[in-house]
């Protein structure tokens, strides 16, 4: 059975759309470089959604779970809209490149000349290879992600247990290149906006914040899906388990950031503590303390109600919040590396998210959305030639 999204849900989408090239646009015309910041903030936040929502898949593939087997399709499809991240942070890297702009100094020349530091790094921070490591990360992600998708498609027809080991062969592989790519991504995209500021656990904190936004947007969809009839087989226990895996984000994400803050704090290398150091200052100090609130101690709390994680509507609504704070999180990680640019420590006085980095935000939602119900469309809205199909139906918990 196939699902389609109503011809109005679309609109909607369409509209968020409208939203963010709007506020991108006004963006340019009044604070470039902040745009130049929203345009990339945009695309990473896509690329983590992407990634880890197909990730989250890859996992129950592995782990031969059975009670995620009646949704495991919406996170299959999550790497449909990777080609809107490859875009937007091309059209970043390609502006860099031309000096359009210079959110990345190791791409200016002249910057180049002047800091030794810079010049010790230049064999690996260059247009070329970046462009190059970029091409190459992609296209890895867009062909595993059609794998995994093919061959699950696959399963409707053979009703067998060796495509499932494919699978299962497949999400290792995934996994492993997921490890090492997202990684270098996260350095090259992001990290090395600072590239005189470094820390180990930076690509951890990125894959963290991006857990916690893709978990949150699968049970987003899951629950719009079922209010137009689809994925009927889906019941109260198997959103408990989405609850449970969101609730443990948060403490991830907390545990990550923590360690992150406290091996910066412990080892006083100013190398590394500068950067959170003007985090620390002016309205910036009031935004990143909100930052950890809005993160990690409401969203604790709200989650551990068992009657929350087991209510669609009231379930859905703190998902809408956690997305929205993910990305706000992506915010404080981009628009906090510009700080080390010259003169970005002025800047600590202006507060990081208003109508341009909102309007990003429903235009990252939109997009996502309707990338994604077109390709969830295009096949069964659940693999039920699945061999443990019946089994994840009648999932319950004992307790």
């Amino acid at each position: 059975m196939k699902f389609v999204l109503p011809d109005k849900n679309y609109k909607i989408l369409w509209g968020m759309v409208g939203v963010g090239v709007i506020s991108l646009a006004l963006g340019f015309v009044l604070s470039t470089e902040r745009a130049w910041l929203a345009l990339l903030s945009t695309g990473y936040f896509i690329l983590c959604i992407s990634l880890i929502g197909l990730l989250f898949a890859a996992i129950q593939f592995i782990a031969g779970a059975k009670w995620s087997v009646v949704l495991r399709r919406i996170p299959e499809n999550f790497a449909a809209p990777l080609g809107v991240a490859a875009l937007l942070i091309a059209i970043v890297g390609i502006g860099a490149a031309l000096h359009w702009n210079h959110v990345y100094e190791w791409a200016d020349k002249k910057i180049v000349d002047a800091d030794e530091i810079l010049k010790q790094k230049a064999g690996y921070l260059n247009i070329p290879f970046f462009i190059g490591r970029m091409i190459f990360f992609f296209a890895v992600w867009f062909y595993m992600g059609y794998l995994i998708r093919k061959t699950s498609a696959a399963q409707d027809t053979a009703k067998d247990a060796a495509t499932k080991s494919k699978l299962v062969k497949y999400s290792a592989i995934y996994t492993l290149v997921f490890a090492y790519s997202f990684m270098l991504a996260s350095i090259d995209f992001v990290m090395s906006l600072q590239p005189h500021w470094f820390t180990t656990m930076f690509p951890v904190y990125c894959f963290a914040n991006g857990w916690f936004g893709a978990l949150a947007s699968i049970i987003i969809i899951l629950v719009t899906v079922q209010k137009h009839g689809g994925l009927k087989d889906v019941n109260e226990e198997h959103l408990h388990d989405l609850g449970k895996w969101q609730f443990m984000s948060v403490v991830f994400w907390a545990y990550i950031g923590f360690s992150m803050h406290m091996l910066t704090w412990y080892a006083n290398m100013p190398e590394e503590t500068y950067l959170l150091e003007l985090r620390l200052q002016g309205v910036w100090k009031i935004f990143t303390v909100l930052l950890w609130m809005l993160h990690f101690v409401i969203p604790f709390f709200i989650l551990l109600s068992r009657d929350l994680k087991r209510t669609p509507k009231r379930l859905v609504r703190v998902a809408w919040y956690i997305l929205f704070v993910s990305f706000v999180d992506i915010i404080w990680v981009v628009y906090g590396s510009a700080l080390g640019h010259a003169n970005g420590s002025s800047k600590v006085n202006t507060f990081p998210v208003g109508p341009l980095e909102i309007g990003a935000f429903f235009g990252a939602v939109g997009i996502f959305g309707i990338l994604f119900f077109k390709a969830f469309s295009k096949g069964n809205e659940a693999p039920t030639g699945d061999i443990d199909y019946e089994t994840s139906r009648h999932f319950h918990q004992t307790f």
